[in-house]
Protein backbone atom coordinates (compact mmCIF):
# COMPACT_ATOMS: atom_id res chain seq x y z
CA UNK A 1 0.00 0.00 0.00
CA UNK A 2 2.84 2.40 0.84
CA UNK A 3 4.40 1.74 -2.55
CA UNK A 4 1.10 2.46 -4.28
CA UNK A 5 0.63 5.71 -2.35
CA UNK A 6 4.20 6.70 -3.11
CA UNK A 7 3.66 5.98 -6.80
CA UNK A 8 0.42 7.98 -6.84
CA UNK A 9 2.15 10.86 -5.09
CA UNK A 10 4.89 10.88 -7.70
CA UNK A 11 2.31 10.77 -10.47
CA UNK A 12 0.39 13.74 -9.05
CA UNK A 13 3.66 15.65 -8.71
CA UNK A 14 4.52 15.03 -12.37
CA UNK A 15 1.02 16.09 -13.43
CA UNK A 16 1.37 19.23 -11.34
CA UNK A 17 4.65 20.08 -13.02
CA UNK A 18 3.21 19.45 -16.47
CA UNK A 19 -0.04 21.34 -16.01
CA UNK A 20 0.93 24.01 -13.53
CA UNK A 21 4.45 24.94 -14.47
CA UNK A 22 4.46 24.41 -18.20
CA UNK A 23 5.31 26.99 -20.79
CA UNK A 24 2.73 29.74 -21.20
CA UNK A 25 0.66 30.24 -24.33
CA UNK A 26 0.42 33.39 -26.41
CA UNK A 27 -2.57 35.49 -25.32
CA UNK A 28 -5.22 35.24 -28.02
CA UNK A 29 -7.94 37.68 -29.02
CA UNK A 30 -10.96 36.31 -30.86
CA UNK A 31 -12.16 38.37 -33.82
CA UNK A 32 -15.63 37.43 -35.08
CA UNK A 33 -16.32 40.87 -36.55
CA UNK A 34 -18.27 39.43 -39.50
CA UNK A 35 -19.78 36.38 -37.80
CA UNK A 36 -23.42 37.55 -37.83
CA UNK A 37 -25.09 36.91 -41.17
CA UNK A 38 -28.75 37.19 -40.16
CA UNK A 39 -31.14 40.03 -40.93
CA UNK A 40 -33.25 41.99 -38.45
CA UNK A 41 -30.62 41.65 -35.72
CA UNK A 42 -30.49 44.55 -33.27
CA UNK A 43 -27.74 45.69 -30.93
CA UNK A 44 -29.96 44.75 -27.99
CA UNK A 45 -30.36 41.18 -29.27
CA UNK A 46 -26.62 40.77 -29.78
CA UNK A 47 -25.89 42.17 -26.32
CA UNK A 48 -28.41 39.81 -24.72
CA UNK A 49 -27.00 36.78 -26.58
CA UNK A 50 -23.44 37.61 -25.51
CA UNK A 51 -24.52 38.12 -21.90
CA UNK A 52 -26.44 34.82 -21.81
CA UNK A 53 -23.56 32.98 -23.47
CA UNK A 54 -21.17 34.33 -20.86
CA UNK A 55 -23.47 33.32 -17.99
CA UNK A 56 -23.60 29.75 -19.32
CA UNK A 57 -19.87 29.38 -18.52
CA UNK A 58 -19.89 31.32 -15.25
CA UNK A 59 -18.83 34.70 -16.63
CA UNK A 60 -20.45 37.92 -15.41
CA UNK A 61 -20.86 40.90 -17.71
CA UNK A 62 -21.16 44.64 -17.23
CA UNK A 63 -22.21 47.09 -19.91
CA UNK A 64 -19.59 49.81 -20.38
CA UNK A 65 -21.50 51.44 -23.21
CA UNK A 66 -23.56 50.38 -26.21
CA UNK A 67 -21.26 48.16 -28.25
CA UNK A 68 -18.90 47.27 -25.38
CA UNK A 69 -19.25 44.78 -22.53
CA UNK A 70 -16.78 43.89 -19.80
CA UNK A 71 -16.86 40.22 -18.84
CA UNK A 72 -15.01 38.43 -16.04
CA UNK A 73 -14.74 35.01 -14.45
CA UNK A 74 -13.26 33.76 -11.19
CA UNK A 75 -12.33 30.08 -11.36
CA UNK A 76 -12.27 28.20 -8.04
CA UNK A 77 -11.76 31.50 -6.26
CA UNK A 78 -8.12 31.57 -7.37
CA UNK A 79 -7.85 32.43 -11.05
CA UNK A 80 -9.34 35.69 -12.33
CA UNK A 81 -9.74 36.76 -15.96
CA UNK A 82 -11.32 39.89 -17.44
CA UNK A 83 -12.00 40.60 -21.12
CA UNK A 84 -13.67 43.29 -23.19
CA UNK A 85 -16.30 42.17 -25.69
CA UNK A 86 -16.88 44.71 -28.45
CA UNK A 87 -19.96 44.04 -30.58
CA UNK A 88 -22.31 45.36 -33.25
CA UNK A 89 -24.97 43.87 -35.53
CA UNK A 90 -22.30 42.24 -37.72
CA UNK A 91 -20.22 40.45 -35.09
CA UNK A 92 -18.08 40.72 -31.97
CA UNK A 93 -14.53 40.59 -30.60
CA UNK A 94 -13.18 39.13 -27.35
CA UNK A 95 -10.14 41.12 -26.20
CA UNK A 96 -7.89 40.42 -23.21
CA UNK A 97 -8.05 43.08 -20.48
CA UNK A 98 -6.70 41.75 -17.16
CA UNK A 99 -5.96 38.62 -15.12
CA UNK A 100 -4.70 37.43 -11.74
CA UNK A 101 -2.85 34.21 -10.88
CA UNK A 102 -2.70 33.29 -14.57
CA UNK A 103 1.08 33.75 -15.00
CA UNK A 104 0.50 36.60 -17.44
CA UNK A 105 3.75 37.99 -18.84
CA UNK A 106 3.16 41.30 -20.66
CA UNK A 107 6.71 41.25 -22.01
CA UNK A 108 6.15 38.02 -23.94
CA UNK A 109 2.34 38.22 -24.23
CA UNK A 110 2.10 34.77 -22.62
CA UNK A 111 -0.38 33.39 -20.11
CA UNK A 112 -1.44 30.08 -18.56
CA UNK A 113 -2.73 27.77 -21.36
CA UNK A 114 -6.13 27.52 -19.65
CA UNK A 115 -6.84 31.16 -20.56
CA UNK A 116 -7.20 30.40 -24.26
CA UNK A 117 -9.34 27.34 -23.45
CA UNK A 118 -11.70 29.44 -21.33
CA UNK A 119 -11.93 32.09 -24.04
CA UNK A 120 -12.68 29.38 -26.60
CA UNK A 121 -15.48 28.02 -24.40
CA UNK A 122 -16.85 31.54 -23.95
CA UNK A 123 -16.86 32.04 -27.72
CA UNK A 124 -18.68 28.74 -28.36
CA UNK A 125 -21.41 29.59 -25.86
CA UNK A 126 -21.87 33.08 -27.29
CA UNK A 127 -22.22 31.53 -30.75
CA UNK A 128 -24.77 29.07 -29.38
CA UNK A 129 -26.90 31.89 -27.96
CA UNK A 130 -26.60 33.78 -31.24
CA UNK A 131 -27.86 30.67 -33.07
CA UNK A 132 -31.01 30.78 -30.93
CA UNK A 133 -31.89 34.19 -32.38
CA UNK A 134 -31.42 33.06 -35.97
CA UNK A 135 -27.69 33.53 -36.56
CA UNK A 136 -26.23 30.61 -38.50
CA UNK A 137 -22.76 32.12 -38.21
CA UNK A 138 -20.05 32.84 -40.76
CA UNK A 139 -17.25 30.62 -39.41
CA UNK A 140 -14.90 31.64 -42.24
CA UNK A 141 -14.74 35.15 -40.78
CA UNK A 142 -13.13 33.96 -37.54
CA UNK A 143 -9.67 35.33 -36.85
CA UNK A 144 -7.36 34.76 -33.90
CA UNK A 145 -4.73 37.40 -33.22
CA UNK A 146 -2.11 38.00 -30.58
CA UNK A 147 -2.64 40.71 -28.01
CA UNK A 148 -0.55 43.08 -30.13
CA UNK A 149 -2.79 42.92 -33.18
CA UNK A 150 -1.60 46.34 -34.33
CA UNK A 151 1.81 44.83 -35.13
CA UNK A 152 0.59 41.78 -37.03
CA UNK A 153 2.27 43.11 -40.18
CA UNK A 154 5.55 44.86 -40.78
CA UNK A 155 8.07 45.87 -43.42
CA UNK A 156 11.80 45.41 -42.92
CA UNK A 157 13.64 48.45 -44.25
CA UNK A 158 17.35 47.63 -44.48
CA UNK A 159 18.21 51.17 -45.54
CA UNK A 160 17.53 52.49 -42.03
CA UNK A 161 20.46 50.47 -40.65
CA UNK A 162 24.20 50.92 -41.09
CA UNK A 163 26.23 47.78 -41.70
CA UNK A 164 28.66 47.27 -38.82
CA UNK A 165 30.56 44.10 -39.65
CA UNK A 166 30.79 41.06 -37.41
CA UNK A 167 29.39 40.41 -33.93
CA UNK A 168 29.95 37.57 -31.47
CA UNK A 169 26.42 36.31 -30.88
CA UNK A 170 27.70 33.82 -28.29
CA UNK A 171 28.28 36.68 -25.86
CA UNK A 172 24.98 38.48 -26.41
CA UNK A 173 21.32 37.86 -25.70
CA UNK A 174 19.38 37.87 -28.96
CA UNK A 175 15.80 39.10 -28.78
CA UNK A 176 12.96 38.16 -31.11
CA UNK A 177 9.24 38.81 -30.98
CA UNK A 178 7.08 36.00 -29.61
CA UNK A 179 4.77 36.38 -32.61
CA UNK A 180 6.56 36.83 -35.93
CA UNK A 181 4.73 39.52 -37.94
CA UNK A 182 3.64 38.96 -41.52
CA UNK A 183 5.09 41.19 -44.22
CA UNK A 184 2.83 43.97 -45.39
CA UNK A 185 1.01 43.29 -48.65
CA UNK A 186 1.59 39.55 -48.27
CA UNK A 187 -0.55 37.07 -50.19
CA UNK A 188 -1.00 34.63 -47.32
CA UNK A 189 -4.52 33.19 -47.25
CA UNK A 190 -6.71 34.23 -44.32
CA UNK A 191 -7.39 30.62 -43.33
CA UNK A 192 -3.66 30.07 -42.80
CA UNK A 193 -3.49 33.10 -40.51
CA UNK A 194 -6.58 32.13 -38.53
CA UNK A 195 -6.20 28.34 -38.36
CA UNK A 196 -2.43 27.79 -38.27
CA UNK A 197 0.10 29.14 -35.77
CA UNK A 198 3.19 29.38 -37.97
CA UNK A 199 3.91 32.92 -36.74
CA UNK A 200 4.16 31.60 -33.18
CA UNK A 201 5.87 28.33 -34.12
CA UNK A 202 8.64 30.06 -36.05
CA UNK A 203 9.76 32.09 -33.04
CA UNK A 204 9.62 29.02 -30.80
CA UNK A 205 11.66 26.88 -33.22
CA UNK A 206 14.29 29.60 -33.61
CA UNK A 207 14.62 29.78 -29.83
CA UNK A 208 14.75 25.99 -29.50
CA UNK A 209 17.44 25.38 -32.11
CA UNK A 210 19.45 28.47 -31.18
CA UNK A 211 19.65 27.10 -27.64
CA UNK A 212 21.06 23.87 -29.07
CA UNK A 213 23.71 26.01 -30.79
CA UNK A 214 24.68 27.48 -27.42
CA UNK A 215 23.01 30.83 -28.12
CA UNK A 216 20.62 32.73 -25.86
CA UNK A 217 17.40 33.81 -27.58
CA UNK A 218 14.61 35.45 -25.60
CA UNK A 219 11.16 36.73 -26.51
CA UNK A 220 10.59 40.45 -26.16
CA UNK A 221 8.04 42.69 -27.85
CA UNK A 222 9.22 46.09 -26.68
CA UNK A 223 12.68 46.26 -28.21
CA UNK A 224 15.11 48.80 -26.76
CA UNK A 225 17.93 50.63 -28.61
CA UNK A 226 20.58 48.58 -26.79
CA UNK A 227 18.98 45.20 -27.52
CA UNK A 228 20.46 42.84 -30.11
CA UNK A 229 17.31 42.18 -32.08
CA UNK A 230 16.49 39.79 -34.91
CA UNK A 231 14.02 41.82 -36.96
CA UNK A 232 12.08 39.05 -38.65
CA UNK A 233 9.02 38.72 -40.87
CA UNK A 234 7.08 36.01 -42.69
CA UNK A 235 7.01 37.06 -46.34
CA UNK A 236 4.85 34.29 -47.75
CA UNK A 237 3.15 31.02 -46.87
CA UNK A 238 1.47 29.05 -49.63
CA UNK A 239 -0.65 25.95 -49.13
CA UNK A 240 -1.43 23.96 -52.27
CA UNK A 241 -2.69 20.41 -52.60
CA UNK A 242 -3.85 18.48 -49.56
CA UNK A 243 -4.24 15.10 -47.92
CA UNK A 244 -4.33 12.25 -50.47
CA UNK A 245 -3.80 14.76 -53.31
CA UNK A 246 -0.27 15.53 -52.29
CA UNK A 247 0.87 18.55 -50.29
CA UNK A 248 2.83 21.39 -51.86
CA UNK A 249 3.53 23.93 -49.12
CA UNK A 250 6.22 26.52 -48.68
CA UNK A 251 7.06 29.38 -46.34
CA UNK A 252 9.46 32.25 -46.99
CA UNK A 253 10.90 34.62 -44.40
CA UNK A 254 13.48 37.38 -44.16
CA UNK A 255 15.37 38.98 -41.32
CA UNK A 256 18.10 41.35 -40.26
CA UNK A 257 20.13 41.31 -37.03
CA UNK A 258 20.32 44.82 -35.57
CA UNK A 259 21.25 46.81 -32.50
CA UNK A 260 19.95 50.34 -32.53
CA UNK A 261 20.71 51.62 -36.04
CA UNK A 262 23.53 49.14 -36.69
CA UNK A 263 23.08 45.89 -38.62
CA UNK A 264 25.14 42.72 -38.35
CA UNK A 265 23.79 40.60 -41.17
CA UNK A 266 20.64 39.76 -43.08
CA UNK A 267 19.06 36.79 -44.82
CA UNK A 268 16.23 35.44 -46.92
CA UNK A 269 15.07 31.89 -46.28
CA UNK A 270 12.53 29.46 -47.68
CA UNK A 271 11.46 25.90 -47.03
CA UNK A 272 9.28 23.58 -49.11
CA UNK A 273 7.49 20.49 -47.79
CA UNK A 274 5.27 17.77 -49.18
CA UNK A 275 4.46 16.47 -45.72
CA UNK A 276 7.16 13.85 -45.36
CA UNK A 277 6.37 10.32 -44.19
CA UNK A 278 2.61 9.79 -43.81
CA UNK A 279 2.15 13.17 -45.48
CA UNK A 280 -1.18 12.03 -46.93
CA UNK A 281 -2.59 11.85 -43.41
CA UNK A 282 -1.41 15.30 -42.33
CA UNK A 283 -3.37 18.54 -42.43
CA UNK A 284 -2.16 21.71 -44.12
CA UNK A 285 -1.18 23.41 -40.85
CA UNK A 286 0.92 20.40 -39.84
CA UNK A 287 2.80 20.48 -43.14
CA UNK A 288 3.34 24.25 -42.94
CA UNK A 289 4.58 23.59 -39.42
CA UNK A 290 7.29 21.38 -40.91
CA UNK A 291 8.45 24.27 -43.10
CA UNK A 292 8.76 26.69 -40.18
CA UNK A 293 10.57 24.10 -38.07
CA UNK A 294 13.15 23.71 -40.85
CA UNK A 295 13.36 27.50 -41.10
CA UNK A 296 13.89 27.68 -37.35
CA UNK A 297 16.94 25.43 -37.73
CA UNK A 298 18.22 27.48 -40.68
CA UNK A 299 17.93 30.77 -38.80
CA UNK A 300 19.50 29.34 -35.64
CA UNK A 301 22.51 28.15 -37.65
CA UNK A 302 22.79 31.55 -39.33
CA UNK A 303 22.61 33.33 -35.96
CA UNK A 304 25.69 31.45 -34.79
CA UNK A 305 27.70 33.20 -37.51
CA UNK A 306 25.55 35.85 -39.22
CA UNK A 307 26.53 37.25 -42.61
CA UNK A 308 24.86 39.82 -44.81
CA UNK A 309 22.74 38.77 -47.78
CA UNK A 310 22.58 35.08 -46.85
CA UNK A 311 20.18 32.80 -48.72
CA UNK A 312 19.02 29.90 -46.59
CA UNK A 313 17.15 26.67 -47.18
CA UNK A 314 15.23 26.33 -50.43
CA UNK A 315 15.50 29.93 -51.65
CA UNK A 316 17.19 28.82 -54.88
CA UNK A 317 14.52 26.18 -55.49
CA UNK A 318 11.72 28.78 -55.46
CA UNK A 319 13.33 31.11 -57.98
Amino acid sequence: MKKILSLLGSLFFVLFIITGCGKGSIVQNIDNSNYIDAKNITMAKVEKAITKGAIRKGWTTKKIKTGLLESKVNVRGKHFVMVNIAYNTKGYKIIYKDSQNMNYNPQDNTIHPNYNKWIGNLERNINYELSLIGVSGNSNSRNVTSIESSSDTTTINKSQYKSSGEINTNKNVIYIKAITPYAKNNRIAQNIKSECTINQQLAEFIQKYATEQGLTVKFKNNIGPNDLYLNLQIDDAISQGGAFRGHAKFTTISGILVKGKKSYGSFKAARVSGGGFWGAYKGSCAVLGRTVEALGKDVATWLYSPIDGAQLGDVGYLR
